[in-house]
């Protein structure tokens, strides 16, 4: 695991070296400290951080572009259903109260495995004597 060793430069600016081991960074810090009189030393272990990406994508309208002001159309743009003259104006509820909600039962069903439509699937998946693979169906 590699070690890095932050001291003070020998302007006074914040310094800092990696090693490839603990020992070389104390051996260095023996350094710093027996021959260049440096005691404001600290040594830190560097790990590796894991980091998982992910898809993001960013939609932005361009700033010199101005909102264009579309006028509404005069005409509707789809035809009205006709309302039906026996129609009610409001909806009548058929039974006054309500039922409580029931939770159905999970339904488990075994896996349908799909069986080879043509024997030419099977054919291409098998590898041709030249050692390279097929593409298969999405070859043709």
């Amino acid at each position: 695991m590699e070690h890095v060793v932050f001291h003070p430069g020998p302007d006074g600016s914040p310094s800092f070296r990696r090693f490839g081991s603990l020992e070389d960074a104390v051996r260095f810090v023996e350094h710093l400290r027996n021959v260049e009189g440096v005691s404001e030393v600290s040594v830190h272990a560097l790990a590796p951080v894991q980091l998982a990406f992910r898809a993001y994508y960013k939609v932005e309208v361009p700033v010199d572009q101005a909102p264009v002001d579309v006028p509404a159309p005069s005409e509707p743009m789809f035809d009205a259903m006709p309302m039906a003259a026996e129609q009610p104006a409001e909806p009548v509820m058929a039974d006054a109260v309500m039922a409580e909600p029931v939770m159905a039962e999970p339904v488990m069903s075994e896996p349908v495995l799909a069986e080879p439509v043509m024997a030419e699937a099977t054919a291409a998946a098998e590898q041709p004597s030249n050692g390279k693979r097929s593409l298969g169906f999405f070859a043709h």
